[in-house]
């Protein structure tokens, strides 16, 4: 089966993740219809968003309440399986968010990768832990867990050593805030970025030193990550400002993946073409058909 999310531009190959499963643009995303046609397109890797339940399983859902999309209410983390099986949708009434057991069984017999971005804040207890661990067992080989809640990865990392997982540094820090009011970092440090590290409060080295020394802290909060996620606005910036965040990934053994990467016409390209000459190992977007299009 040919592959749907790999391409290449300017003789630099780049491979595509099909941001919460979203291909053609046509199915609800992070739904087991997306899923499906991801998979059917020979999608390489798909990321899609779960949270913890009261119970064992997760659910496959980007926001921390049910109430503003579905007949639920509450926090996704208070909810139980069964009643996530018994909410629908606003506005598709014969349709629920799927619960992770239901898309591990879906890709059974699948060679996509599943990228699982874990959107719990607390500190996983033992039962949201096991229940994970659980669910994804048949997964293993296919599969990669990634959040910024290094805390979680940690306990993650000690409960199930052989689970493959990724950080995001982005409550380190960042480039910038995107459209949310609630963010981290807090602090707009001296050197341009978002970062309340006390390194950040005075100017006292070049940018690229600084830099440095910040990604040899951050690379200690998740020992054991095989990938990096991102924000390449971040990445471009540290590029500019010279330090090669992705070359300082691969000599430790790391890849680097950046989010979110949307085609908006001919001159999102240059992004594109940026991204690919530094080396980045995965682009997560909301476009792939788009991209493709404009690199044929």
């Amino acid at each position: 089966m040919a592959n749907a999310t790999s391409m290449v531009l300017d003789g630099r190959p780049v491979r595509l993740v099909c941001h919460m499963a979203a291909l053609s643009g046509t199915q609800r995303r992070n739904s087991l219809a997306a899923i499906r046609e991801c998979i059917e397109a020979g999608a390489e890797r798909i990321e899609i968003d779960i949270h913890s339940l009261t119970g064992p399983d997760y659910i496959v859902f980007h926001d921390r309440r049910l109430d503003e999309h579905t007949t639920g209410a509450g926090p996704i983390g208070k909810a139980t399986p069964d009643e996530v099986r018994a909410v629908r949708f606003l506005d598709d009434p014969e349709a629920r968010p799927p619960l992770l057991s239901e898309v591990i069984a879906l890709t059974a017999a699948a060679h996509t990768e599943l990228q699982l971005d874990l959107k719990d804040w607390r500190p996983l207890d033992d039962a949201r832990l096991r229940a994970l661990i659980d669910t994804v067992e048949p997964a293993l080989d296919r599969m990669i867990v990634s959040t910024g809640q290094d805390w979680n990865l940690q306990r993650l990392h000690r409960a199930a050593p052989d689970l493959r997982f990724g950080f995001d540094p982005g409550h380190y820090i960042d480039h910038a805030v995107e459209g949310s009011r609630a963010f981290l970092p807090r602090t707009m440090g001296a050197y341009g970025y978002r970062d309340d590290h006390p390194l950040a409060f005075g100017r006292t080295e070049p940018v690229s030193d600084y830099l440095h020394e910040r990604w040899e802290q951050i690379a200690k909060f998740a020992p054991g990550a095989r990938e990096y996620f991102i924000n390449h606005r971040l990445l471009l910036q540290m590029l500019g400002d010279g330090f090669d965040v992705t070359a300082f990934l691969h000599e430790r053994g790391i890849e680097a993946n950046v989010w979110t990467v949307d085609y908006h016409g001919p001159e999102s390209l240059e992004t594109l073409r940026r991204l690919a000459a530094a080396g980045v190992d995965r682009v997560t977007t909301n476009t792939v058909p788009d991209w493709r299009q404009a690199a044929a």
